[in-house]
């Protein structure tokens, strides 16, 4: 199957960073064509960096964020023709380190499942407007050479506030082709944000991707004992992208989360939750 991908990239210090160097490498492995769009005005010297996997570079700031990342880089895609032969569209961004492991296993999943579009992970948004979130979507033909999708991508404009960007955007992406009969599906049925989830550490299926915002505060003996759970990354870009985002946290937080992780006790329910399996007593 031939694929294109958007990828959506930001930096607050104009730069590109080594694990975005590191997943457009892998990213292109699996992907015939890259658009990589930054919102930011990136000097030639960055572009230069990760010009060995992307197809073309879009790098000026417009603040509409990843969103109006996705939109320039669908509309360059359409404009040169670059959709006719693809199978599937991905739309990516830079808000997570990975892949953990190799995309193929994701893709050799997805292939057993039957639907318009899916996403690496399912979000049940006050269980009524469930979605798949927005750091890693993957359309079908059906969808992005449809007059629906097409609107909804050409509607994306900046927005004040980051709550209005999800409703309008990441859910009423999924609300919008589930309402007109797409099928939607995800890699795992688990959400992820600003910490990171037991589920990433525990469940059978662990998800190939995890949030920068989740492991800025983190001690290096818990990103240890994370990283022991995908051997095949390099330590070194989750411990360089670490020290250079850490936000300050104490040792007894740093505690409380590793504990959360390993030990959890809900009387009410009479269970506790021990290395990632709950028991009743």
């Amino acid at each position: 199957m031939t694929k294109a991908a958007v990828f959506a990239h930001f930096d607050k210090n104009n730069i590109i960073q080594e694990y975005v160097i590191y997943y457009l490498k892998e990213l292109k492995k699996i992907t015939d064509t890259i658009i990589f769009v930054s919102d930011c005005d990136l000097p030639n010297n960055e572009i230069e960096k990760i010009k060995p996997f992307v197809k073309e570079a879009i790098a000026h700031r417009h603040g509409e964020y990843d969103f109006g990342s996705y939109k320039r880089g669908f509309k360059y895609l359409e404009e040169n023709n670059l959709l006719n032969d693809k199978d599937e569209l991905i739309f990516a961004n830079d808000s997570c380190l990975g892949p953990l492991y190799s995309l193929e296993t994701v893709w050799s999943a997805m292939r057993q499942k039957e639907c318009d579009f899916w996403g690496m992970n399912f979000y049940p948004y006050n269980n009524n407007k469930p979605h798949v979130q927005s750091f890693f979507l993957v359309f079908k033909p059906q969808i992005f050479n449809s007059e629906v999708f097409r609107e909804f991508i050409y509607s994306i404009k900046h927005e004040e506030f980051k709550d209005d960007i999800i409703q309008k955007y990441e859910v009423g992406l999924s609300q919008l082709l589930l309402a007109q009969g797409f099928k939607m599906d995800s890699y795992v049925d688990y959400a992820i944000g600003k910490k990171v989830a037991q589920e990433q550490i525990f469940s059978k299926v662990l998800l190939p991707l995890i949030k920068t915002s989740s492991v800025k505060g983190l001690k290096s003996f818990i990103l240890n004992f994370i990283m022991r759970k995908y051997p095949d990354y390099p330590k070194n870009l989750i411990f360089d992208y670490v020290q250079k985002n850490s936000e300050k946290s104490s040792f007894k937080q740093s505690y409380d989360i590793l504990r959360r992780f390993l030990l959890r006790i809900h009387l009410k329910d009479r269970k506790v939750f021990f290395c990632g399996h709950w028991y009743s007593f």
